[in-house]
């Protein structure tokens, strides 16, 4: 039976939580329309801190200003209501570009002609209310989100890393030792999603904290040991004409699990030979760095 019972996450819960709170602070405070509380709660609520202070920031620019400019252009245009909407569209436009919140620039535009197509003796007050309910339900996500367990995707970025290292073995046993092109495409893959988690990662701390900087910077790092790693097996995988590995590069092969057949080490004597010496050994450097950077907490 419980099998059958979808998964239900911490994010759904806070979720839920926040709606319920808001609502609750509105009809305290004898809100005319608590269901902005709500969809502030509900917008507030996102995956990461960084992404939660994004959307209160949008939708307290947008309300502020599409209120304000509501208010004013009722009272100004009452007589030419919809002369007066279309000069404050642009007026509204033109004041977020110039302010540089153009991401507010939708939600703006809604919440201002919303007012003034409402009554003009009930603007100014449906503006404050709306303003209020909002700012209550994004106050009240944004809290939750802090306090209770915050998204923390380290650990997914370790495992990937990690999964990364065990896989150039395979594919450097398959280009070196067995002398055939491997399909590089899941190492693209791998890194591809790495650099969306640490996007997310670095998007999770708010207030940023010292420490979550320099965690963000150390991981940021090991990215770019990987890439540096995927570039020169790229590398080796375009080289129409294979060469031999050094005798030294063959030992730090095999060091990491990739046995190369005996005759085939060679001191370096041909132009393949050295081209191949030079990118084995920039990846294989990348390789340790990354070994043991990831094995730092």
């Amino acid at each position: 039976m419980a099998k059958l019972l979808p998964h239900i996450g911490l994010r759904t819960v806070k979720t839920a939580a926040a709606v319920a709170l808001a609502l609750w602070l509105a009809d305290l405070r004898g809100s005319p329309a608590p269901i902005f509380a709500a969809i502030g709660a509900i917008v507030a609520m996102n995956r990461t801190l960084g992404d939660a202070k994004q959307s209160c920031l949008t939708q307290l620019a947008g309300i502020a200003l599409g209120a304000g400019f509501g208010w004013l252009f009722v009272t100004l245009f009452e007589e030419f209501r919809y002369i007066g909407i279309g000069l404050g569209i642009i007026a509204l436009i033109l004041m977020c570009v110039k302010l540089r919140l153009q991401f507010a620039v939708p939600l703006a535009c809604i919440v201002f002609v919303s007012i003034c197509l409402s009554p003009a003796d009930g603007a100014f007050l449906y503006s404050v209310n709306r303003l209020a309910d909002t700012t209550i339900g994004l106050g009240v996500a944004l809290a939750l989100n802090i306090a209770v367990r915050p998204y923390n995707n380290r650990g997914q970025i370790a495992k990937l890393l990690t999964h990364f290292l065990q896989s150039v073995p395979g594919y450097l046993t398959e280009r070196v030792a067995q002398r055939r092109y491997p399909d590089l495409s899941g190492l693209d893959a791998q890194l591809s999603r790495l650099a969306d988690e640490l996007e997310i990662y670095e998007k999770q701390n708010f207030p940023r904290s010292r420490d979550h900087g320099q965690q963000a910077v150390y991981l940021r790092g090991c990215e770019q040991l990987a890439q540096a790693l995927l570039q020169e097996l790229h590398a080796l995988c375009a080289m129409d004409e294979m060469g031999r590995p050094s005798p030294e590069n063959a030992k730090r092969l095999a060091d990491i699990g990739v046995n190369v057949p005996e005759g085939l080490p060679a001191v370096p004597a041909r132009e393949a030979d050295v081209v191949m010496g030079y990118h084995l050994g920039n990846l294989l450097d990348a390789y340790g760095y990354l070994s043991d950077f990831s094995l730092m907490e």
